[in-house]
């Protein structure tokens, strides 16, 4: 017991050491990027506008219940590229940590239950593109919301992620990366070519193994959050394990960018999430991502059509949707193109993460 509570105080005091280093900001993009970590391959370049002016601001809390570390990021667009301004995560809330232990781990009302693995199902709609409106399932009559009023309540105390303003046509391009098949690259060339922002949920290991592809990531005008190490359920987990899952992971990256702002947003992996995790990423200083639009795309021996791929995207569309696609999909990264010029012939945006309040 000893042996367990000095490795929990030790990852403790190493993340708040990690929340107390210097506040990063986002360095002056160029022509070919350059967001969010101070870049050393293009200091010559000289940028077409003027410098952003990039101190750290949290906007305020849209739901001053919510105990959210954050709520909406500042941003902006330069030369095509987003460029953020992302403080130091918010780790105060870990002096209260073992609070979290008494929360009950039960799963949503509304989430498959074991043995089923996929515990997060985000609703389902059906977009009629000669209309432009959309059928909501597993919505009261009246209501758009498709999950139960626990379950929103719930998100909304810890400021977690399901989707966005639902009164405005915007989307949120998410891509959950553990591994690499080749696909990731293209990904990443089409939303350059369509100067669209996304954030990818990467684990330790990629980061370890796919640092150039990272990098590309942060330069290239994208957010860049934490989806653990090993990709575990984390909601099996101890609280020290999750601690130190989501430290392992913050030093991977550290490793490869120590110029790079810290990880502020988290994506559960296999979409295992109760109340009890959300207060304890709460207290880390993340904010949870969940999604409202997903499809079976991330198994590579069994790649959708690109007819199917693209049918999937465009019938999931909503005001607010949180994709969530994968990296590893070579389907995503052929569709990707004409997926993005579609949604903003709907008259949609496409919108950085941050957008979304708390």
């Amino acid at each position: 017991m000893k042996t367990k509570l000095r490795l929990a105080a030790a990852l403790l005091a190493g993340l708040m050491l990690a929340a107390c280093a210097k506040k990063l900001t986002a360095d002056t993009p160029s022509e070919t990027g350059g967001i969010g970590r101070a870049r050393h391959d293009d200091a010559e370049t000289v940028p077409e506008t003027e410098p952003v002016d990039t101190a750290p601001v949290f906007l305020p809390l849209e739901n001053p219940d919510s105990l959210s570390p954050f709520g909406k990021l500042v941003w902006t667009v330069v030369n095509g590229y987003y460029v953020y301004e992302i403080p130091a995560r918010n780790t105060s809330g870990m002096d209260t940590l073992l609070e979290a232990d008494k929360i009950p781990k039960e799963r949503f009302a509304d989430s498959n239950q074991p043995p089923d693995k996929d515990n997060w199902f985000p609703g389902r709609v059906s977009y009629d593109e000669a209309t432009k409106t959309v059928t909501y399932y597993w919505a009261a009559e009246g209501s758009t919301a498709d999950r139960a009023k626990s379950t929103l309540e719930t998100l909304a105390k810890y400021g977690a992620i399901y989707r966005g303003d639902e009164t405005r046509r915007v989307i949120y391009l998410t891509f959950d990366c553990g591994y690499e098949t080749g696909a990731t690259a293209p990904i990443l060339d089409a939303l350059r070519q369509k100067k669209a922002p996304a954030t990818f949920f990467v684990t330790g290991t990629y980061v370890e193994k796919n640092a150039e592809l990272v990098g590309r990531m942060l330069d290239e005008g994208h957010l860049v959050g934490n989806h653990t190490y090993h990709h575990y359920d984390m909601t099996s987990l101890t609280a020290s394990e999750v601690v130190g899952e989501m430290q392992l992971c913050e030093d991977a990256f550290k490793a490869a960018f120590p110029d790079a702002p810290d990880m502020l947003y988290f994506r559960p992996p296999e979409g295992s999430v109760d109340e009890w995790l959300l207060a304890i990423e709460a207290k880390l200083g993340y904010r949870t991502v969940m999604w409202s639009f997903a499809y079976d795309d991330w198994k590579e021996e069994a790649q959708p059509t690109y007819e199917d791929g693209i049918a999937a995207v465009k019938n999931g569309l909503h005001p607010g949707a949180v994709y969530l696609l994968h990296g590893e999909s070579a389907t995503n990264a052929a569709i990707l193109p004409e997926f993005i010029d579609w949604v903003r012939a709907q008259g949609y945006e496409i919108l950085p993460l941050c957008d979304i309040g708390a």
